[in-house]
């Protein structure tokens, strides 16, 4: 185990892309076998010294982040193992949980396989994505990471560890679940709230007869370290086209993405050469206005964009291509005014764009020295069109710089709400919580990617609230009963 204590070789440790400050730590140990951690934990358990899960230090919400205690790195743990092939069409693979995501996809693809999430962070590790339960751009049709974990090693404060695998052990009706590890078992009853069946990102999982590796998936460093996992890997699609389409009214783009949606959705069961589209991704006027300098081919009058993605094989490109520019044409678009992508180097072209609008939104929070505002609900797709016009008009009202992008497949969409002053900040805060609250009555999600972290505890109050959080308290405490992991993530280590 490597163990330092100088804070100048760990200051990297103490900042992510939360914009948050005055994070600090004792000690940095990076443990390097299973037995490091679970001799680590028990003496931290023991002597009730707070530890922090890290690694990438990627996330946007804070999780990562210590504010005092020690901080427990899974850098070492970043093998990547074989792949094991199951059948034709599926393989898996068995990772630390410091492996780099972009590392594992290059690899897998190398010899053949997908790992089918696409996070937008691909420097993050495998670890941080299961943690979060993060998704991206792609998870229209692929999921979240959920899905294609199989199996997981975790360990636990009182030093011991499991290894838990995908469809193995289920909690009863009741929500009591059964948890074998080597040191014996433990009984575990899970919360009792309610959680949205859409995408979501709040809350320890416990739908009813939940899995119990899907309740260590989005736990947020707090219930365990997980050391490794078991990936599924499917096999990669042939080739890729897309678009982006210009629309001057919003409204037009909503209905032809709630149609895209329905028929990918069809088709994706029935298996028909249609429209069955990978990636559904929206911009507003102001997010596509802000990076318009740089892209001039977006039109002056633009109200709303449409990125759209669709795996094909060589064979079936051209038929799929002429459904899509049907559809497009039914809404009034002239397919000449169509950002087309059909290879790599123009695909890569469409990462970047889409990159943008972070990259310059991040810049001018730089330069303003006050942390942006950035939400993370999802809703029902038939209350979209209402939660998206009380953000504007929350905006509007308040007369702040914002935009809006993101998963409009998922009815997943992210404001941006940017403050040039403090006072301004604070406002903003105030929204969010009002725009949390508005998404919670509509029947969907506070955080439907990111998670909550130490930044969005008022958020999560808004969803579950006083109750539901003590349920969540009570479970932590059933397997960190000195209250010592990921401390202040999702909600505070001690009740306000």
């Amino acid at each position: 185990m490597i163990i330092k204590t100088d804070k100048d070789t760990f200051n990297h440790y103490l900042e992510d892309a939360s914009g948050m400050i005055g994070a600090n730590a004792d000690k940095l140990f990076i443990p390097e076998t299973r037995e490091d951690v679970s001799s680590l934990l028990k003496e931290c358990s023991d002597k009730k010294i707070p530890v922090t899960v890290a690694a990438g230090c990627t996330g946007v919400t804070g999780g990562c982040l210590a504010y005092g205690g020690v901080i427990l790195s899974t850098e070492k743990f970043n093998s990547i193992g074989k792949i094991q092939e199951i059948s034709k069409d599926k393989a898996l693979i068995t990772v630390g949980s410091g492996a780099i995501v972009n590392q594992i996809k290059s690899y897998v693809l190398e010899n053949g396989w997908m790992y089918a999430p696409d996070p937008t962070e691909k420097n993050a590790t495998i670890g941080g994505n299961i943690s979060t339960d993060a998704s991206g751009g792609r998870g229209f049709k692929y999921g979240t990471t959920r899905k294609y974990i199989n199996a997981i090693e975790i360990v636990f404060c009182d030093g011991s560890f499991a290894k838990i695998k995908r469809g193995e052990t289920f909690a009863d009706d009741n929500g009591t679940v059964i948890l074998k590890t080597n040191l014996g078992t433990k009984k575990l009853q899970l919360p009792k709230y309610n959680l949205p069946h859409i995408k979501n990102a709040a809350g320890y999982y416990n739908y009813k007869n939940a899995d119990l590796i899907d309740v260590f998936i989005g736990h947020e460093g707090t219930l365990g370290v997980i050391i490794s996992a078991e990936l599924i890997l499917i096999r990669p699609f042939e080739m890729l086209f897309g678009g982006i389409i210009f629309f001057d009214k919003k409204e037009t783009s909503w209905d032809f993405v709630k149609e895209v949606r329905e028929l990918s959705e069809k088709n994706k069961k029935t298996g028909a050469l249609d429209i069955n589209a990978m990636s559904i991704e929206y911009f507003d006027k102001n997010a596509l206005n802000l990076i318009k300098p740089y892209y001039p081919i977006i039109p002056n009058n633009v109200d709303a964009g449409i990125l759209f993605e669709q795996d094909c094989t060589k064979d079936t490109y051209d038929t799929l291509m002429e459904k899509w520019i049907n559809i497009i044409e039914k809404y009034g678009i002239n397919t000449d005014d169509v950002w087309f992508a059909s290879n790599a180097k123009e695909q890569e072209e469409f990462r970047i764009f889409r990159h943008k609008i972070p990259e310059v939104v991040n810049e001018i929070v730089k330069k303003n020295k006050i942390p942006k505002v950035g939400t993370d609900v999802a809703v029902p797709h038939d209350k979209l069109h209402e939660m998206i016009y009380f953000c504007e008009q929350k905006f509007n009202e308040n007369k702040l710089f914002n935009l809006t992008f993101g998963h409009i497949g998922e009815s997943h969409l992210h404001a941006n709400i940017i403050a040039s002053t403090k006072e301004e900040y604070e406002k903003c805060r105030k929204i969010y919580l009002e725009i949390a609250q508005k998404a919670v009555s509509l029947g969907g999600t506070v955080t439907a990617e990111h998670g909550i972290g130490k930044v969005k505890h008022p958020f999560l109050l808004a969803m579950l609230g006083k109750e539901g959080i003590e349920e969540m308290r009570k479970f932590k405490l059933s397997l960190d009963p000195s209250n010592i992991l990921g401390k202040d993530n999702m909600f505070r280590a001690t009740e306000d």
